[in-house]
């Protein structure tokens, strides 16, 4: 088996066990507000006194979250770009939330390099691997 092998079969793996989506695997959907935005990527822009800014790759200003665990919140859910993200009704949650994704992530990505690890020995392309399996998955982990 070759790196581009591992990774076809991993993207494989990962979308026939099903992907879960953020945040509608997390919470309810009547728990959150949803909020329009620009059919574009999202990325998390500059911190000023404490708020992120939610630009578009090219640049446009979208929205200013309160702190970065929102910050990262809007991103994620926003992945499908389909015009909309959410927030949660309850801002406190935000934070369980995100981690609750983030660990879903860290353990794809443990179960990735573990294989890889497995059956390549002596690779050393772990990175750019997971990068390529995430980048064509379309995830993202903040």
């Amino acid at each position: 088996m070759n790196e581009k092998l591992f990774i076809e079969n991993w993207i494989d793996k990962i979308q026939s066990s099903g992907i879960k989506q953020f945040p509608l695997h997390f919470i309810d959907k009547t728990q959150l507000d949803i909020i329009s935005i620009p059919i574009k990527t999202l990325v998390i822009g500059q911190e000023f006194f404490g708020a992120y800014e939610i630009i578009t790759t090219d640049g446009e200003s979208v929205y200013q979250a309160a702190n970065y665990d929102e910050a990262k919140f809007l991103v994620y859910s926003s992945k499908a770009r389909n015009g909309n993200t959410y927030l949660p009704k309850d801002r406190s949650i935000i934070k369980t939330l995100v981690d609750s994704y983030n660990k879903y992530l860290d353990d794809l990505i443990n179960q990735i390099k573990k294989d890889y690890k497995m059956n390549f020995p002596e690779g050393k392309n772990i990175h750019a691997v997971s990068n390529e399996i995430f980048q064509k998955l379309n995830l993202i982990r903040y």
